[in-house]
């Protein structure tokens, strides 16, 4: 089965009829791209995908991503691969020129290195007139005042943190930047924000300890993450109650399904202040809900769509980089040390190579070891 990135067909209810004024995908791709926005009518929607790094290793932090989008009302989520097919793609062939923008397990891996992830994340942050120049910029850019704040406690703090970009050419991060903002133009279509929570260790710890269950920190992290994502005055819905009926548009959430998590309405709830919400479906494959004008979809493979790829890939991106970070630190006190990317059978080995430096600069367990 093909992806829905690589999908010829058409999108359609589920009766089986064309939306309104929306043509069917084999059909949209021979309209040229200048022309594609007369295709669409004025109405909006705000599209919200969100999802994490570093979720199973004992070293370093956490990080979950949401990325707002707005585009026509009655276009399928699925339906931006082909809107934005001229620049990038979840599916490259090779020697592809465009974007590669999909699970970030698919665009980072030993073999290519951090260059395409680089230039993907670092292209889009440019779009929302972000230009981090380290790694402090970066996180306090995405994640806000209280990534600035537990930053500053950590031990690798003491030290300049990687400039950036680390291996991207800023040339072409320009390049695709300039013809990014081009197809958003035609295609009636802008990213909004992106937001992310980083949770060092001892953050991480307190929680997770709170909560007795690592699941349950990532779903009301993921769920704080797209309350405050509807809010943010960047994207001009400062005024506008999440979930209220009375917002203008309709606001659909797209994400991973949190390990073995079926039932999501009432952590989603407690998120919006006890709101209601209806549940229209819950399975293995996927948990479906609504509250108000809010539709929330937790499903498998949730990076098959584009506003969950581009939040995998900020989250990857950031962890990398405070990986770097984080190695950097501990080279400098034990020479001849391994990096580590924090998975827990190399973790193990990483904490026993540090540990006489542990203890002479007096570095408390939590501080480093992540509990689950």
């Amino acid at each position: 089965m093909m992806q829905p990135g690589c999908t010829h067909g058409a999108v359609h209810d589920r009766c089986g009829r064309y939306p309104f004024n929306t043509v069917p995908l084999c059909e949209f791709r021979k309209i040229p791209v200048r022309m594609r926005q007369f295709t669409i009518s004025m109405g909006k929607k705000l599209l919200i995908g969100t999802d994490e790094a570093g979720y199973g290793p004992n070293l370093g932090p956490l990080v979950i991503t949401a990325t707002v989008w707005k585009m026509p009302a009655e276009n399928d989520c699925r339906m931006m691969w082909d809107l934005l097919s001229d620049v990038l793609t979840n599916c490259p062939v090779r020697d592809d020129r465009r974007l590669h923008v999909a699970d970030s397990k698919q665009v980072y891996t030993s073999t290519t290195g951090i260059v395409g992830l680089e230039t993907g994340v670092l292209c889009f942050l440019k779009s929302l007139g972000l230009t981090p120049t380290d790694a402090r910029q970066l996180g306090t850019a995405v994640a806000g005042q209280a990534f600035a704040t537990e930053f500053e406690l950590e031990p690798a703090a003491t030290i300049p943190p990687p400039c950036l970009p680390t291996q991207a050419l800023p040339d072409e991060i320009d390049e695709h930047w300039n013809s990014l903002q081009i197809a958003l133009s035609a295609a009636d279509m802008q990213l909004q924000t992106v937001r992310s929570r980083i949770l060092f260790p001892r953050e991480f710890n307190a929680l997770v300890n709170a909560a007795d269950s690592k699941g349950t920190v990532l779903t009301e992290c993921t769920l704080a993450l797209i309350r405050d994502a509807c809010t943010d005055p960047d994207h001009g819905r400062s005024s506008d109650r999440p979930g209220d009926s009375s917002a203008p548009g309709k606001t659909e959430v797209y994400s991973d399904k949190h390990g073995g998590r079926n039932r999501y309405d009432q952590a989603i709830s407690a998120a919006f202040s006890d709101q209601f919400v209806f549940r229209l479906q819950e399975s293995t494959e996927v948990s479906r809900y609504r509250m108000a004008e809010m539709d929330f979809c937790f499903r498998a493979k949730a990076e098959e769509l584009l506003p969950v790829a581009l939040a995998s890939m900020v989250s990857k991106y950031l962890r990398e980089i405070l990986m770097i970070h984080l190695n950097q630190f501990w080279q400098q006190h034990v020479p001849g040390l391994r990096p580590t990317k924090g998975y827990p059978v190399d973790a193990r080995r990483f904490r026993q190579d540090i540990s006489a430096a542990t203890d002479s600069l007096q570095i408390s367990e939590d501080r480093l070891w992540r509990c689950r």
